[in-house]
């Protein structure tokens, strides 16, 4: 069990996908806690929070080297949680967060 949390540690991509858990089905228990309004949660955590964590996954893929599936974690995740809660135009923004972590992840190409 040991040697399974030392390989889990060492995997970025497991970095990625509970950041990605946390912005996706946290956050929005957090802004419901402090009773922030809908229109803060959208404004501030799916436009603002999320579309910088979308390009920092871009960026953060292409300087270590990680493999391209991991641009499309944190957008699977958003669909998922979409599909259960939110209203329509989540799968929209999700195809943003993938544009978006697809250019960055370009843009850094040496």
């Amino acid at each position: 069990m040991k040697n399974l949390w030392t390989e889990i540690k060492k995997s970025k991509t497991t970095y990625i996908a509970l950041i990605s858990v946390i912005l996706v089905f946290i956050m929005p228990i957090l802004f419901n806690l402090f009773h922030l309004g809908k229109s803060n949660r959208i404004i501030f955590l799916f436009f603002i929070i999320n579309i910088l964590f979308a390009g920092f996954i871009g960026w953060f893929s292409k300087k270590y080297a990680l493999s391209f599936y991991n641009l499309v974690i944190f957008p699977v995740i958003f669909v998922i949680s979409v599909f259960v809660k939110y209203g329509r135009y989540g799968y929209f923004l999700a195809g943003i967060y993938l544009i978006l972590s697809v250019l960055i992840y370009f843009l850094f190409d040496e």
